[in-house]
């Protein structure tokens, strides 16, 4: 009468706050104690106390065995306590789960309707596969039970034990089945949550269930049983396309009538899903008028991202984008809709806004989305413009009147500003989000470059975006600017001379290329405006200025692909800048090449000081790297003297790099081109290769002479001719061996045998024979 119960241990740990631990080592001891007494009473109240510091983080699976006594109670209050403890910090490896399942099947099978409940609730929550296994009829069986409150929980917990006995299935589903026939609604309800949770797997096990979900969609006046079958549709709908003309006429008419803006989420995106929009039937609006069933759910939806509800206008954009990529010229009305999301406060629908507008985006509409991504990713604190040193620029102030990037193509940012460290402001925007400023980027980069450049009027634009990027990513998408960048290159002609522009533009900021190793720089855009300035030389008049560009002086901490690039690059333009001054020969330019070649000898000595010969570098470094000191060998030597004309090399240098010209090739070119008639494939080109594995391999070295034996080795045998011969008796009959006899009788009478035949006479060759043969 004097121990302590719950509500007296929750008093004292608020009263012993300072000392809560060793308050709590006071009571685990108490605990420990009263579990050893024989008074049930006693002991329950120790289950509830030990359960609710199981709550706290203390360990409780010493006191597993008191619990099960617990639960074994006759009275329901202890009984309670004890299946509590229970669900609370039984697991799968819980040892004395196996001395519940007569305790478990007592219950399911009493008389007392709140013991079968508690036991149904305690079993869905500690159900192994065995207990499963073992208990799973008598689940079913109380499935049929009376009262609609078991009814219910009966199918909740057999859809647990479905979970962890699979066999049982098969058995299942036809009483649930019946369950969505029950009288009791909220039976009903349970019998369809049930179905829902287990088709979210296997949807097709439970197709046969459709004539009566879809009574019940027709018939119920249930929101949230509605909302379960109309996404159960969603699942079966692809499985049976037949389901989808079935459904146009009830999903249309609660998308037309049903205010609850849950179940009219769903019907829309199941309509979607489904394909359902793409039925030839005529909807009926609100008002009664026919419309087609696709227009009707993109009207509805702005009720969803036009709302000041973060909920509804998410989902309202999910299913935008979904109904985008079916149905466009639906969407496109809703542009102006979907740009206002973009300068919402919340990331989640910024992104997702992103994900709708993206998909948005015409001729029409392309700059102009592009530009307010942009102004985003600028105006934020993750990037700022450094000001020319001539006159300072307040971006903020003049963002507004300036285009981020003009008609002709000149690039804003790159033009005026170059990277610097991010401003000290306090202030958190969305577009400082790493996260975010990938999805703009890969945005603007699909926008542009979709269809292969369908949406796309100006080239330039383009070009001069991608530089843009290179300086207000804020992150590293360094290789996909690259990507895009050459790929927009080498795809048009008319971009290629604009392109070596932005290029030159770009190598040519010293602390852009000073930086190049450091992270989210974006240094393989400057691997591919070398190669683009190097391929395309010949478009543009060469300088020596250019060379210098590509030999810069940290190029020897890029890594071995990019230095490659840059030396092939360099090579290229030398030889096309080479040919330019070759075509106005004097003692001026005579004097600048001679220069010019020596300057670029000693850069290349310079750049790689540190390596003693081309051998240390890298393959495709040296092999470059070699020819294009041989090539400045050469001029040096053919222009040692002063001429009347150029040398021949300064003219021809530059048809090693031009005299062909590679066009880009669809990758599913090869497959386009006919195989002729007379093409065999199984016969040799030319004369067959002959084998000569055996010519390259040594021939075998004679063997070792063999050792003689003496006196002192008598563990080496004598010569083959010294051993003596051992005359045979060839007289001496042969005699087969006679099996063992088994002292083992046997029961059954032996079978009479055919006698053997007689043994063959076995005739041994001797030496002589051996010899002729």
């Amino acid at each position: 009468m004097f121990e302590k119960t719950l509500t007296d241990l929750i008093q004292g740990l608020r009263a012993n706050k300072r000392n809560e631990a060793e308050y709590i080592q006071r009571s685990l001891s108490e605990i420990q104690r009263e579990v050893q007494l024989s008074d049930m009473h006693q002991k329950s109240v120790a289950v509830d106390k030990i359960n609710y510091l199981h709550m706290l983080g203390y360990d409780m699976n010493w006191a597993n065995f008191n619990v099960v006594e617990v639960m074994a109670s006759p009275r329901f209050g202890e009984k309670r306590s004890g299946y509590l403890a229970a669900m609370q910090s039984f697991h799968q490896d819980t040892d004395v789960l196996m001395l519940t399942t007569n305790l478990i099947r007592k219950d399911l099978a009493s008389a007392n309707v709140m013991e079968v409940s508690v036991a149904l609730d305690g079993l869905a929550q500690v159900a192994t596969h065995e207990l499963a296994q073992d208990l799973f009829d008598d689940v079913l069986a109380v499935m049929g039970h009376t009262r609609p409150y078991i009814r219910k929980k009966a199918l909740v917990c057999a859809c647990r034990l479905v979970g962890r006995y699979a066999e049982g299935l098969p058995e299942f589903v036809p009483l649930l089945k019946d369950r969505l026939d029950d009288p009791d609604p909220t039976v009903v309800a349970a019998a369809v949550s049930v179905v829902c949770e287990l088709a979210r797997t296997d949807p097709r096990s439970y197709l046969s269930l459709a004539p009566k979900l879809y009574r019940l969609l027709t018939t119920s006046a249930n929101n949230w049983m509605l909302i379960k079958i109309v996404k159960l549709f969603a699942w079966l709908t692809p499985i049976e396309p037949r389901l989808a003309k079935k459904l146009h006429a009830p999903l249309s008419h609660l998308v037309s009538t049903t205010t609850a803006m849950s179940l009219l989420y769903e019907c829309i995106n199941t309509a979607v899903a489904g394909d359902i929009i793409d039925v030839q039937l005529p909807a009926t609006d609100s008002v009664g008028r026919e419309i087609d069933f696709a227009e009707l759910c993109a009207r509805k939806l702005e009720q969803f991202y036009e709302s000041r509800d973060h909920n509804l206008r998410y989902v309202g954009l999910v299913t935008l984008a979904q109904l985008q990529a079916r149905r466009p010229e639906l969407v496109a009305a809703h542009y102006n809709t979907v740009m206002r999301c973009l300068d919402d406060p919340d990331m989640s629908i910024r992104m997702r806004a992103i994900e709708a507008i993206s998909g948005m985006a015409t001729r029409k509409t392309l700059v102009a989305t592009v530009k307010r991504l942009m102004s985003q990713l600028v105006l934020s604190n993750t990037v700022a413009l450094q000001p020319d040193s001539r006159a300072e620029l307040n971006v903020e102030s003049e963002m507004s009147d300036l285009p981020l990037i003009d008609s002709a193509g000149a690039s804003l940012v790159s033009a005026q500003g170059t990277i610097v460290p991010p401003k000290s402001d306090n202030t958190s925007d969305v577009a400082d989000n790493p996260e975010y400023r990938l999805a703009a980027i890969d945005a603007i980069i699909n926008m542009c470059s979709r269809q292969s450049y369908a949406n796309m009027t100006d080239f330039e634009w383009y070009v001069a975006t991608l530089a843009d990027l290179v300086y207000i990513a804020g992150v590293d998408v360094g290789q996909r600017l690259s990507e895009r960048l050459l790929d927009v290159t080498v795809r048009v002609r008319q971009v290629r001379a604009f392109s070596i522009k932005m290029a030159r533009r770009l190598l040519s900021d010293s602390c852009l290329v000073d930086r190049a190793t450091s992270d989210g720089t974006n240094s393989p855009v400057l691997a591919t405006s070398a190669y683009i300035m190097g391929e395309y030389c010949a478009l543009q008049p060469s300088s020596a200025e250019d060379i210098e560009l590509l030999l810069p002086p940290r190029l020897c901490k890029l890594s071995d692909e990019q230095q490659a690039v840059f030396v092939q690059a360099a090579m290229k333009v030398y030889a096309n800048w080479l040919k330019d001054v070759s075509g106005y020969w004097n003692p001026e330019i005579w004097e600048l090449v001679r220069s010019v070649t020596s300057s670029t000898q000693h850069t290349l000595s310079s750049i790689f000081m540190g390596v003693s010969t081309c051998a240390a570098l890298p393959l495709q470094v040296a092999s470059r790297l070699r020819m294009f000191a041989e090539i400045l060998k050469t001029v040096s030597m053919a222009t040692s003297n002063m001429g009347d004309t150029a040398p021949p090399v300064c003219a021809e240098l530059q048809s090693l790099f031009s005299a062909y010209e590679l066009n880009p090739v669809s990758a599913a070119a090869q497959g386009k081109v006919p195989v002729p008639e007379d093409l065999d494939l199984d016969t040799y080109i030319g004369e067959p290769i002959p084998d000569t594995m055996h010519k390259v391999m040594p021939p075998p070295s004679p063997p070792a002479p063999r050792r003689q034996s003496s006196a002192k080795d008598p563990f080496i045998l004598p010569s083959v001719d010294d051993i003596p011969m051992v005359a045979l008796q060839l007289d001496t009959p042969v005699h087969a061996h006679k099996p063992r006899k088994s002292k083992k009788k046997s029961r059954r009478k032996p079978k009479p045998r055919s006698p053997s035949p007689p043994p063959a006479p076995v005739d041994i060759a001797d030496d002589e024979d051996i010899v002729s043969k």
